[in-house]
């Protein structure tokens, strides 16, 4: 009888290799639309989109994320999961190949195992042992940690592409609260100015006290404004330092923005430009490049495996086992040897465990059900973030264009009036409440302009790390 299932237990692998079910496809996605309800950003200029970070135009911005792509405690610590998971993987592959193994043990002493006398005993022996498999328990666990493990590896690419997006974002605040600083350090400068013309005119008895006060007023505004924007720029510096992993100290160096002019209306900070992409085309399917839907799949396909596995251990299991060995005995000056070996095949087959096993298959389906559900949340999440994301970019964009012209007309009546000062046609007061008005316009166009880029910032991570042209051809010429 054990020889007829030693012959037959190869050809019951093999059948049960063959007919083990593919994964499932995955579960209909009724979020992807067809097309997006929101336009697509286009410009006449355009970068490539493969070079994302240096479409900024602003080298240190591209240096600045790979620096903490490098050194970013949080990306080590989700290259670490990575490596955990490839590791269990492993593991279980191990578990569908035969296990073999060896001992040995050496005794000297008096009646040892019953033996009178003094004696000494050594004894080797070998095992092996092999589970056949037949119905893939093993082989569905053994999936079911891959799967685990390609979801680790997109939660590491997800953390990636996260911690440049943050990079930026941070970088974009950092340069605005500069920029903004130095605008209200001169807007300081200017009411400073109006406010002391205008004492002087109250002692003159040409100005009453009540405009001279809140002239005054509008000096401690401007100045408590400049307080404000150096200290948002110190909070942006000190998120960049733990985002790189570096000291703050030597990141303020580093970023350290051009001094302020030490007269007139001249303004040297600056910010990242708004990067000019042509898109125009952005397939709903790109949205499948996302690290956290690849995530969200993989786990699905792995709560499937497991399922699966759950379910095969429901029915007998085969093992084959080997085991050969060598005895030896010295007693006095005699020496005795002896050999043995053992081979078989163990079925198991279960008969009654209380439920343990259909309460384990229903445990399993039901987590199979909820990351099917969780999958197809994160798509309806990731929809709504691509709409999101277009939506404030091309909203971005049509501020910025009339917030420029508007900056443009009051930089240009600024440098009159300040050339009809110089002539004498004006008064330095009239000139100082002009460059103000120039100020608060260009303030505008600062904040319209970082609003732009953390735009764009947000649809590079609701992309799950941008889009490349190669992606775009390949996926419309596969739709056709």
């Amino acid at each position: 009888m054990n020889r007829r299932l030693l012959l037959i237990a190869p050809v019951l692998a093999a059948l049960a290799a063959c007919t083990t079910a593919p994964p499932a496809a995955p579960p209909a996605s009724t979020a992807i639309p067809d097309a997006w309800r929101s336009p697509l950003p286009h410009g006449g200029s355009t970068a490539a989109l493969s070079n994302w970070w240096q479409a900024f135009s602003d080298p240190q911005l591209a240096r600045l994320v790979e620096r903490a792509q490098a050194q970013s405690p949080t990306l080590a610590q989700a290259a670490a999961r990575r490596r955990q998971a490839e590791a269990g993987a492993a593991q279980a592959r191990s578990a569908l190949l035969p296990q073999l193994s060896a001992g040995a043990q050496a005794q000297r002493g008096r009646n040892l195992n019953a033996v009178p006398g003094t004696s000494t005993q050594a004894s080797t022996q070998f095992n092996a042992s092999w589970e056949i498999d037949l119905f893939g328990s093993q082989r569905a666990a053994a999936a079911a940690e891959s799967a685990q493990a390609s979801a680790a590896t997109a939660d590491w690419h997800a953390a990636r592409v996260s911690l440049a997006a943050d990079v930026a974002q941070a970088y974009v605040q950092l340069r605005l609260a500069q920029a903004r600083e130095e605008s209200a350090e001169l807007d300081t400068r200017f009411a400073e100015q109006i406010a002391g013309w205008a004492r002087q005119q109250q002692q003159a008895g040409l100005f009453s006290a009540t405009d001279a006060a809140i002239l005054n007023t509008e000096r401690a505004v401007a100045s408590a404004s400049r307080s404000q924007w150096r200290a948002e720029a110190q909070i942006a510096l000190q998120t960049l330092a733990l985002l790189c992993g570096e000291r703050g100290d030597t990141l303020a160096a580093e970023l350290a923005p051009p001094a302020v002019a030490a007269q007139g209306l001249e303004l040297r900070r600056s910010q990242p430009s708004t990067p000019a992409f042509d898109v125009t085309a952005l397939p709903a399917q790109l949205l499948a490049q996302r690290p956290d839907l690849a995530a969200a799949h993989q786990r699905w396909l792995a709560a499937v495996q497991q399922q699966r596995s759950v379910e095969a251990q429901r029915w007998p299991q085969l093992s084959l086992t080997a085991l050969a060995g060598e005895t030896r005995l010295r007693v006095g000056g005699a020496t005795s040897n002896a050999s043995m070996w053992a081979f078989g095949p163990t079925l198991s087959l279960p008969l009654f465990d209380g439920g343990l096993r259909a309460a384990r298959s229903e445990s399993a389906q039901a987590a199979a059900d909820e990351a099917a559900s969780a999958l197809q949340a994160r798509w309806q999440t990731a929809v709504a973030e691509v709409e999101e994301s277009l939506q404030r970019v091309t909203a971005g964009a049509e501020r910025e264009r009339e917030v420029d012209a508007v900056k443009r007309e009051w930089l240009g009546i600024a440098l009159r009036s300040g050339a009809q000062s110089q002539a004498g046609l004006q008064s330095g007061a009239q000139r100082n409440t002009t460059y103000r008005n120039a100020l608060a316009a260009y303030d505008a166009v600062l904040s319209v302009r970082a609003e732009h880029a953390l735009a764009w910032i947000r649809l590079y991570r609701s992309l799950g790390g941008g889009w490349t042209a190669d992606a775009l051809t390949n996926t419309t010429a596969s739709n056709r």
